[in-house]
């Protein structure tokens, strides 16, 4: 018992040596990123050897796909003299059957041209060879309805036992019926399974060319079979416009790599290569055991060393810890050594000579004082650095007091975003854009210069507003894409810098800010040209960029707040939000005696005008009423809304029923007198206008609305296109 015991604590004594603690440490220093960076290797380079697979499978089907339409297209060409010609004109003549027999013998591409009347019966034929009417010519020319040309697979013709052809089907004087005619160009086929063997990649690839209705027309090589493609036609083919997949069936013999793509510019036809997954994968798992092997020998090479540094290193430190324990016992006589250059050595020597040392402490000191006067000047920076915080986050505040000021009108924050840019930036010139509505291009919303005069930033208002930047296009385009703010010194001299004015003045510098929300960008902030002359600091972009961000953030929920309270159709407001502004109104009149009058109408016969013109005019009149009834009234005073259907409505704040008169009949002319455009031909609508006065038809917000309603009635009633103001004689016939 005693020896097992002494045997555990040897065993104890070793674990706890330094030696193996030497080893341990080093072992797992050296190991563990070793470990995780093999793994990391692994996942990513198996992850970016899949990717090439893919992208190479898409690459050479994409390839295939450009070959066989570039083929198509150059014999779209070849037959232009026999379809868009002089003798074209009358394909039934001897002269057009000589053509035809020419284009035959002169090119290889082309098997047999035959030319059929519009119902299939045939005129020429190039040839000598077997010729079989074509059955389902209503087919044919129903598909060539909308098509200048199309494919045809010869497999669909005459059965399975048909010669495989892929015929090119055009018309020819088709406003003539006299001379009418359909012209049938067979192919070579040898030319299309050439592009498949030209893109075929590996030994089991097995590549199609697929019809309109997914059928084989063509098959590389000859030995394949059209029963590949059954199972990818119904799960993949007929539900992905293209795509890459990997497949594991029971009904296949191994598991797959399938990738198709259509054939461009030719409807429906598309390209399929399938591909045996061990030979696809093959690249990855030879990787992944020369990884394994390597990372075997490493850690094989790794425990050597720990072993011999252990030994080099454990016995010069157990010397140094005994000198140490003798010297913390007051034995300042103790000396180590230790016959050696490496640190261990060295340690030893600052050992042996620390009790001499206390000479150099006076340097020491003198050091320490140098170093507290370093530290003394970090502070004093620290301080201005300080001191420009509490300016930034100063300016930050008043802007964002400016912001919350303005509200939700967008065009005045556009406006304090650049000028206040300029300001903070104490820059010479700027400009701000935005992304259009559809997405794909930059418009400049604002430029703005500093006035040296007024000393403050001025607006420009005839800059240029047709300037269009794509995304990537020129600086702004570029930081647009990436998201991240440029600084450019010389611009002219940089590829990316692209100048749209003329008459613009040499420029120094220019920083570029995009403005963005949640890693969205959808604006750019362009500040030009420091007032002084100087570059662009650090200091500056770290503002401009805390401002242009605080800017984002605002602008994109005022656009948010725009979308929820307005009308996607007319750009007028909501009847919801109408009606809080209405009871605000009511309020306010009531606490000040003030009035207010309502004004309510419809476009008369709107109904019928959809039935007759359809909903995509009448959704484009109902744009036009909208735009000519704001433009009708008080920019920022009056509220103009969408009530439902045709039916619209104002608030018009402190008018009283004869003023509101006066707008109404100013509506309503400029809507008969215009010309509405979206038809063939112009046209032209009318409305029909009720108003209610606030107190005097009613003092409750709804019944106003309802009694304004009843007059737009009686408008109705009196034969349309009328304004007509709401008295008690009427009543209230209004279900709003």
């Amino acid at each position: 018992m005693e020896q097992d015991n002494n045997k555990f604590y040897q065993f104890f004594t070793y674990l706890n040596s330094i030696k193996t603690k030497l080893i341990f440490s080093f072992l797992v220093i050296t190991l563990t990123p070793l470990i995780y960076i093999s793994y990391i290797m692994l996942n990513n380079a198996t992850d970016g050897l899949l990717k090439v697979i893919v992208n190479n499978s898409l690459a050479h089907a994409r390839k295939a796909s450009i070959d066989m339409n570039s083929f198509v297209s150059h014999q779209l060409e070849i037959i232009k003299p026999f379809t868009n010609s002089v003798i074209s004109k009358n394909p039934k003549s001897q002269e057009y059957k000589k053509l035809i027999e020419e284009f035959d013998n002169q090119y290889v591409s082309i098997e047999k041209i035959i030319v059929c009347e519009k119902y299939g019966q045939i005129i020429w034929v190039s040839n000598n060879t077997l010729t079989t009417p074509y059955s389902n010519i209503t087919e044919i020319q129903d598909k060539l309805e909308n098509r200048k040309y199309i494919l045809y697979n010869g497999h669909n013709h005459q059965g399975k036992k048909q010669k495989a052809s892929i015929t090119l089907i055009t018309k020819i004087n088709e406003d003539d019926p006299d001379n009418y005619a359909l012209v049938f160009i067979e192919l070579n086929m040898l030319q299309f399974t050439n592009i498949l063997s030209d893109n075929v990649v590996g030994n089991s690839t097995h590549a199609y060319i697929l019809d309109e209705n997914n059928s084989p027309a063509v098959y590389y090589p000859e030995d394949c079979v059209a029963s590949d493609i059954s199972m990818l036609k119904e799960k993949y083919i007929e539900k992905f416009d293209y795509g890459v997949f990997n497949i594991d069936s029971k009904s296949l013999e191994k598991p797959i790599l399938a990738t198709y793509l259509p054939v461009v510019a030719q409807n429906g036809w598309k390209i399929l290569f399938v591909q045996n997954q061990e030979e696809v994968y093959e690249l990855v798992s030879s990787f992944r055991k020369n990884l394994y092997w390597i990372l075997f020998i490493t850690i094989s090479v790794a425990v050597i060393i720990a072993l011999i540094i252990s030994q080099n290193i454990a016995l010069p430190i157990l010397q140094v810890t005994k000198g140490t324990n003798e010297l913390a016992s007051g034995r300042y006589d103790v000396r180590i050594k230790i016959k050696s250059s490496d640190e261990v050595g060295r340690l030893a020597n600052n050992f042996n000579f620390m009790a001499d040392s206390l000479a150099t402490k006076m340097e020491e000191l003198r050091i320490a004082y140098l170093e507290l006067q370093d530290k003394a000047e970090l502070i004093t920076q620290q301080n201005r650095d300080l001191d420009r915080k509490v300016f930034e986050t100063t300016t930050l505040y008043k802007i964002s007091h400016m912001m919350s000021e303005v509200g939700f009108d967008i065009d005045k924050l556009l406006d304090i975003i650049i000028e206040k840019s300029i300001e903070a930036a104490k820059a010479t010139k700027g400009s701000l854009m935005l992304l259009d509505d559809s997405q794909e291009y930059l418009e400049v919303q604002r430029v703005i210069m500093w006035d040296e005069t007024l000393n403050r930033a001025v607006p420009i208002e005839n800059f240029k507003k047709n300037i269009k930047i794509k995304p990537g296009e020129g600086i702004a385009g570029k930081v647009l894409v990436t998201g991240e703010m440029l600084i450019i010194n010389q611009p002219e001299n940089d590829p990316n810098f692209k100048q749209f004015d003329d008459n613009e003045r040499f420029i120094q510098n220019i920083c570029c800010i995009p403005l963005k929300v949640n890693n969205i960008t959808f604006g750019v902030i362009n500040i030009v040209d420091k007032v002084d002359g100087s570059s662009f600091e650090k200091r500056d972009t770290d503002l401009l960029m805390a401002m242009v961000n605080q800017a984002a953030i605002v602008l994109d929920n005022t656009k948010l707040f725009k979308l929820a309270i307005t009308d996607g159709l007319t750009g007028l407001y909501l009847v919801r939000h109408f009606k809080n502004k209405l009871a605000s109104e009511e309020k306010r009149a009531k606490r000040y005696n003030k009035i207010f009058s309502i004004l309510f109408f419809d476009i008369d016969h709107f109904k019928k005008f959809n039935d007759t013109y359809g909903h995509h005019i009448g959704d484009e009149v109902l744009k036009q009423v909208a735009s000519i009834f704001k433009n009708s009234l008080r920019d920022g005073i009056d509220i103009a809304a969408r009530y439902g259907g045709e039916e619209m409505i104002a608030l018009l704040p402190e008018t009283d029923i004869k003023g509101a008169y006066i707008v109404a009949e100013r509506l309503r002319n400029a809507v008969a007198n215009h010309e509405f455009t979206g038809y063939k031909t112009s046209l032209h609508v009318t409305i029909s206008i009720g108003i209610s006065e606030f107190p005097s038809s009613d003092t409750d917000s709804l019944e106003l609305i309802r009694k304004a309603d009843t007059a737009l009635y009686q408008s109705k009633e009196g034969g349309r296109n009328k304004t007509t103001i709401y008295t008690t004689e009427m009543g209230v016939v209004s279900e709003k």
